[in-house]
Order: C-alpha cells, then structure tokens, then sequence
C-alpha cells in the first residue's frame, strides 16, 4: 500500500530550501501545493514520466486511416465493384480523402482519451482532501507531497522529519 506524506511549511523559501535538502538526500518530493507559483521548486521535484499522448495520436490517426481504407477497399474492390472511366478499382486516390477524415478523427479521439487517462479522470476525490490543512495550500501555507510505499515508509518519513515542517500528515492511497 502506497502512503501520502504531506510536508508543511510557512513560506515559500523554507519550502525550496526544503525541497532542495529532499532531493540531496535522495527523497524528492512528487509535488508542491503552494498559493503562488514557485518556480525554484520544480528543478527539486520527481521526475515526471513522459507524456504519451503523441504516441496515442499516431498510432489512433494510422488505425483510423488503414481501417477506413480497408473498408472502402473491400466496399469498391471486392463487395461491389464498379468500372467507372476504366479506372482501377483499388485506386488509393479515390480512398484518400475519407482516410485522412478518419485519420484526424481517431488521432483526436486517442488523443481525449489518453488525456482523460493520463488525469486520472473520472476522479471525484483525492486522498490528500482527507487532510483538513491542504486547504490553506490555495491561500497562505506551502505543502511537498511524498509519496512511500510499504518498504519506504519509515525511512521517507524520518526524511521529512529532518526537513523541519510544521506539520507532517499521512494518509493512505
């Protein structure tokens, strides 16, 4: 089971100082909650895993294009062929214009659902909600958020403990 530390401070420069000694130790934070962006912070943080939302687009627009020419294929070519100005009958030109439409259609719907994934959505609550406190993160108080699993616990917890907040909560994922 995963574990949410949530590290509170009162300024925002005992926050970067912070989440600079996080990091030198070995611990960075997953993320900052604080009123006002601090850009110094984010250098500190956990690496983020790269999007693939490009990757999603790609292969959705290609899946998009060879299924809609393979259903006008089978459609002019095999199920109903018509000779028309002694054209050939699997002539790509003809295809293209409904494989492109259907190229931009599914690379878009990919895209909105790996977006959608990628946010974890439908997620109506957060456990960090469960922490009365993370709501002066949006007003006057500056939050790092850790994340530890089972065999991590202790030791990310004695981390942030040197890191001298002002408060330390947990809440389980």
């Amino acid at each position: 089971m995963n574990h949410l530390f949530a590290a509170e401070f009162e300024t925002a420069d005992q926050m970067k100082r912070a989440a600079g000694e996080a990091a030198a130790q070995g611990c960075p934070a997953s993320d900052a909650l604080s009123p006002f962006p601090v850009p110094e912070v984010m250098q500190h943080l956990a690496p983020r895993p790269k999007p693939v939302m490009g990757w999603a687009m790609a292969i959705g627009g290609a899946c998009g294009a060879a299924i809609m020419w393979v259903v006008q294929w089978f459609s002019a070519a095999q199920d109903y062929p018509i000779i028309s100005g002694s054209r050939p009958l699997d002539s790509w030109q003809i295809f293209f214009i409904v494989m492109f439409e259907a190229c931009i259609l599914c690379s878009g719907v990919g895209g909105f659902i790996t977006f959608i994934i990628n946010c974890r959505l439908p997620s109506l609550h957060h456990p960090l909600f469960e922490i009365p406190a993370i709501e002066r993160a949006s007003r006057d108080r500056f939050f790092l958020v850790f994340e530890a699993g089972d065999d991590l616990h202790d030791f990310v917890a004695e981390q942030i403990t040197q890191l001298r907040p002002l408060s330390l909560n947990e809440v389980a994922l």
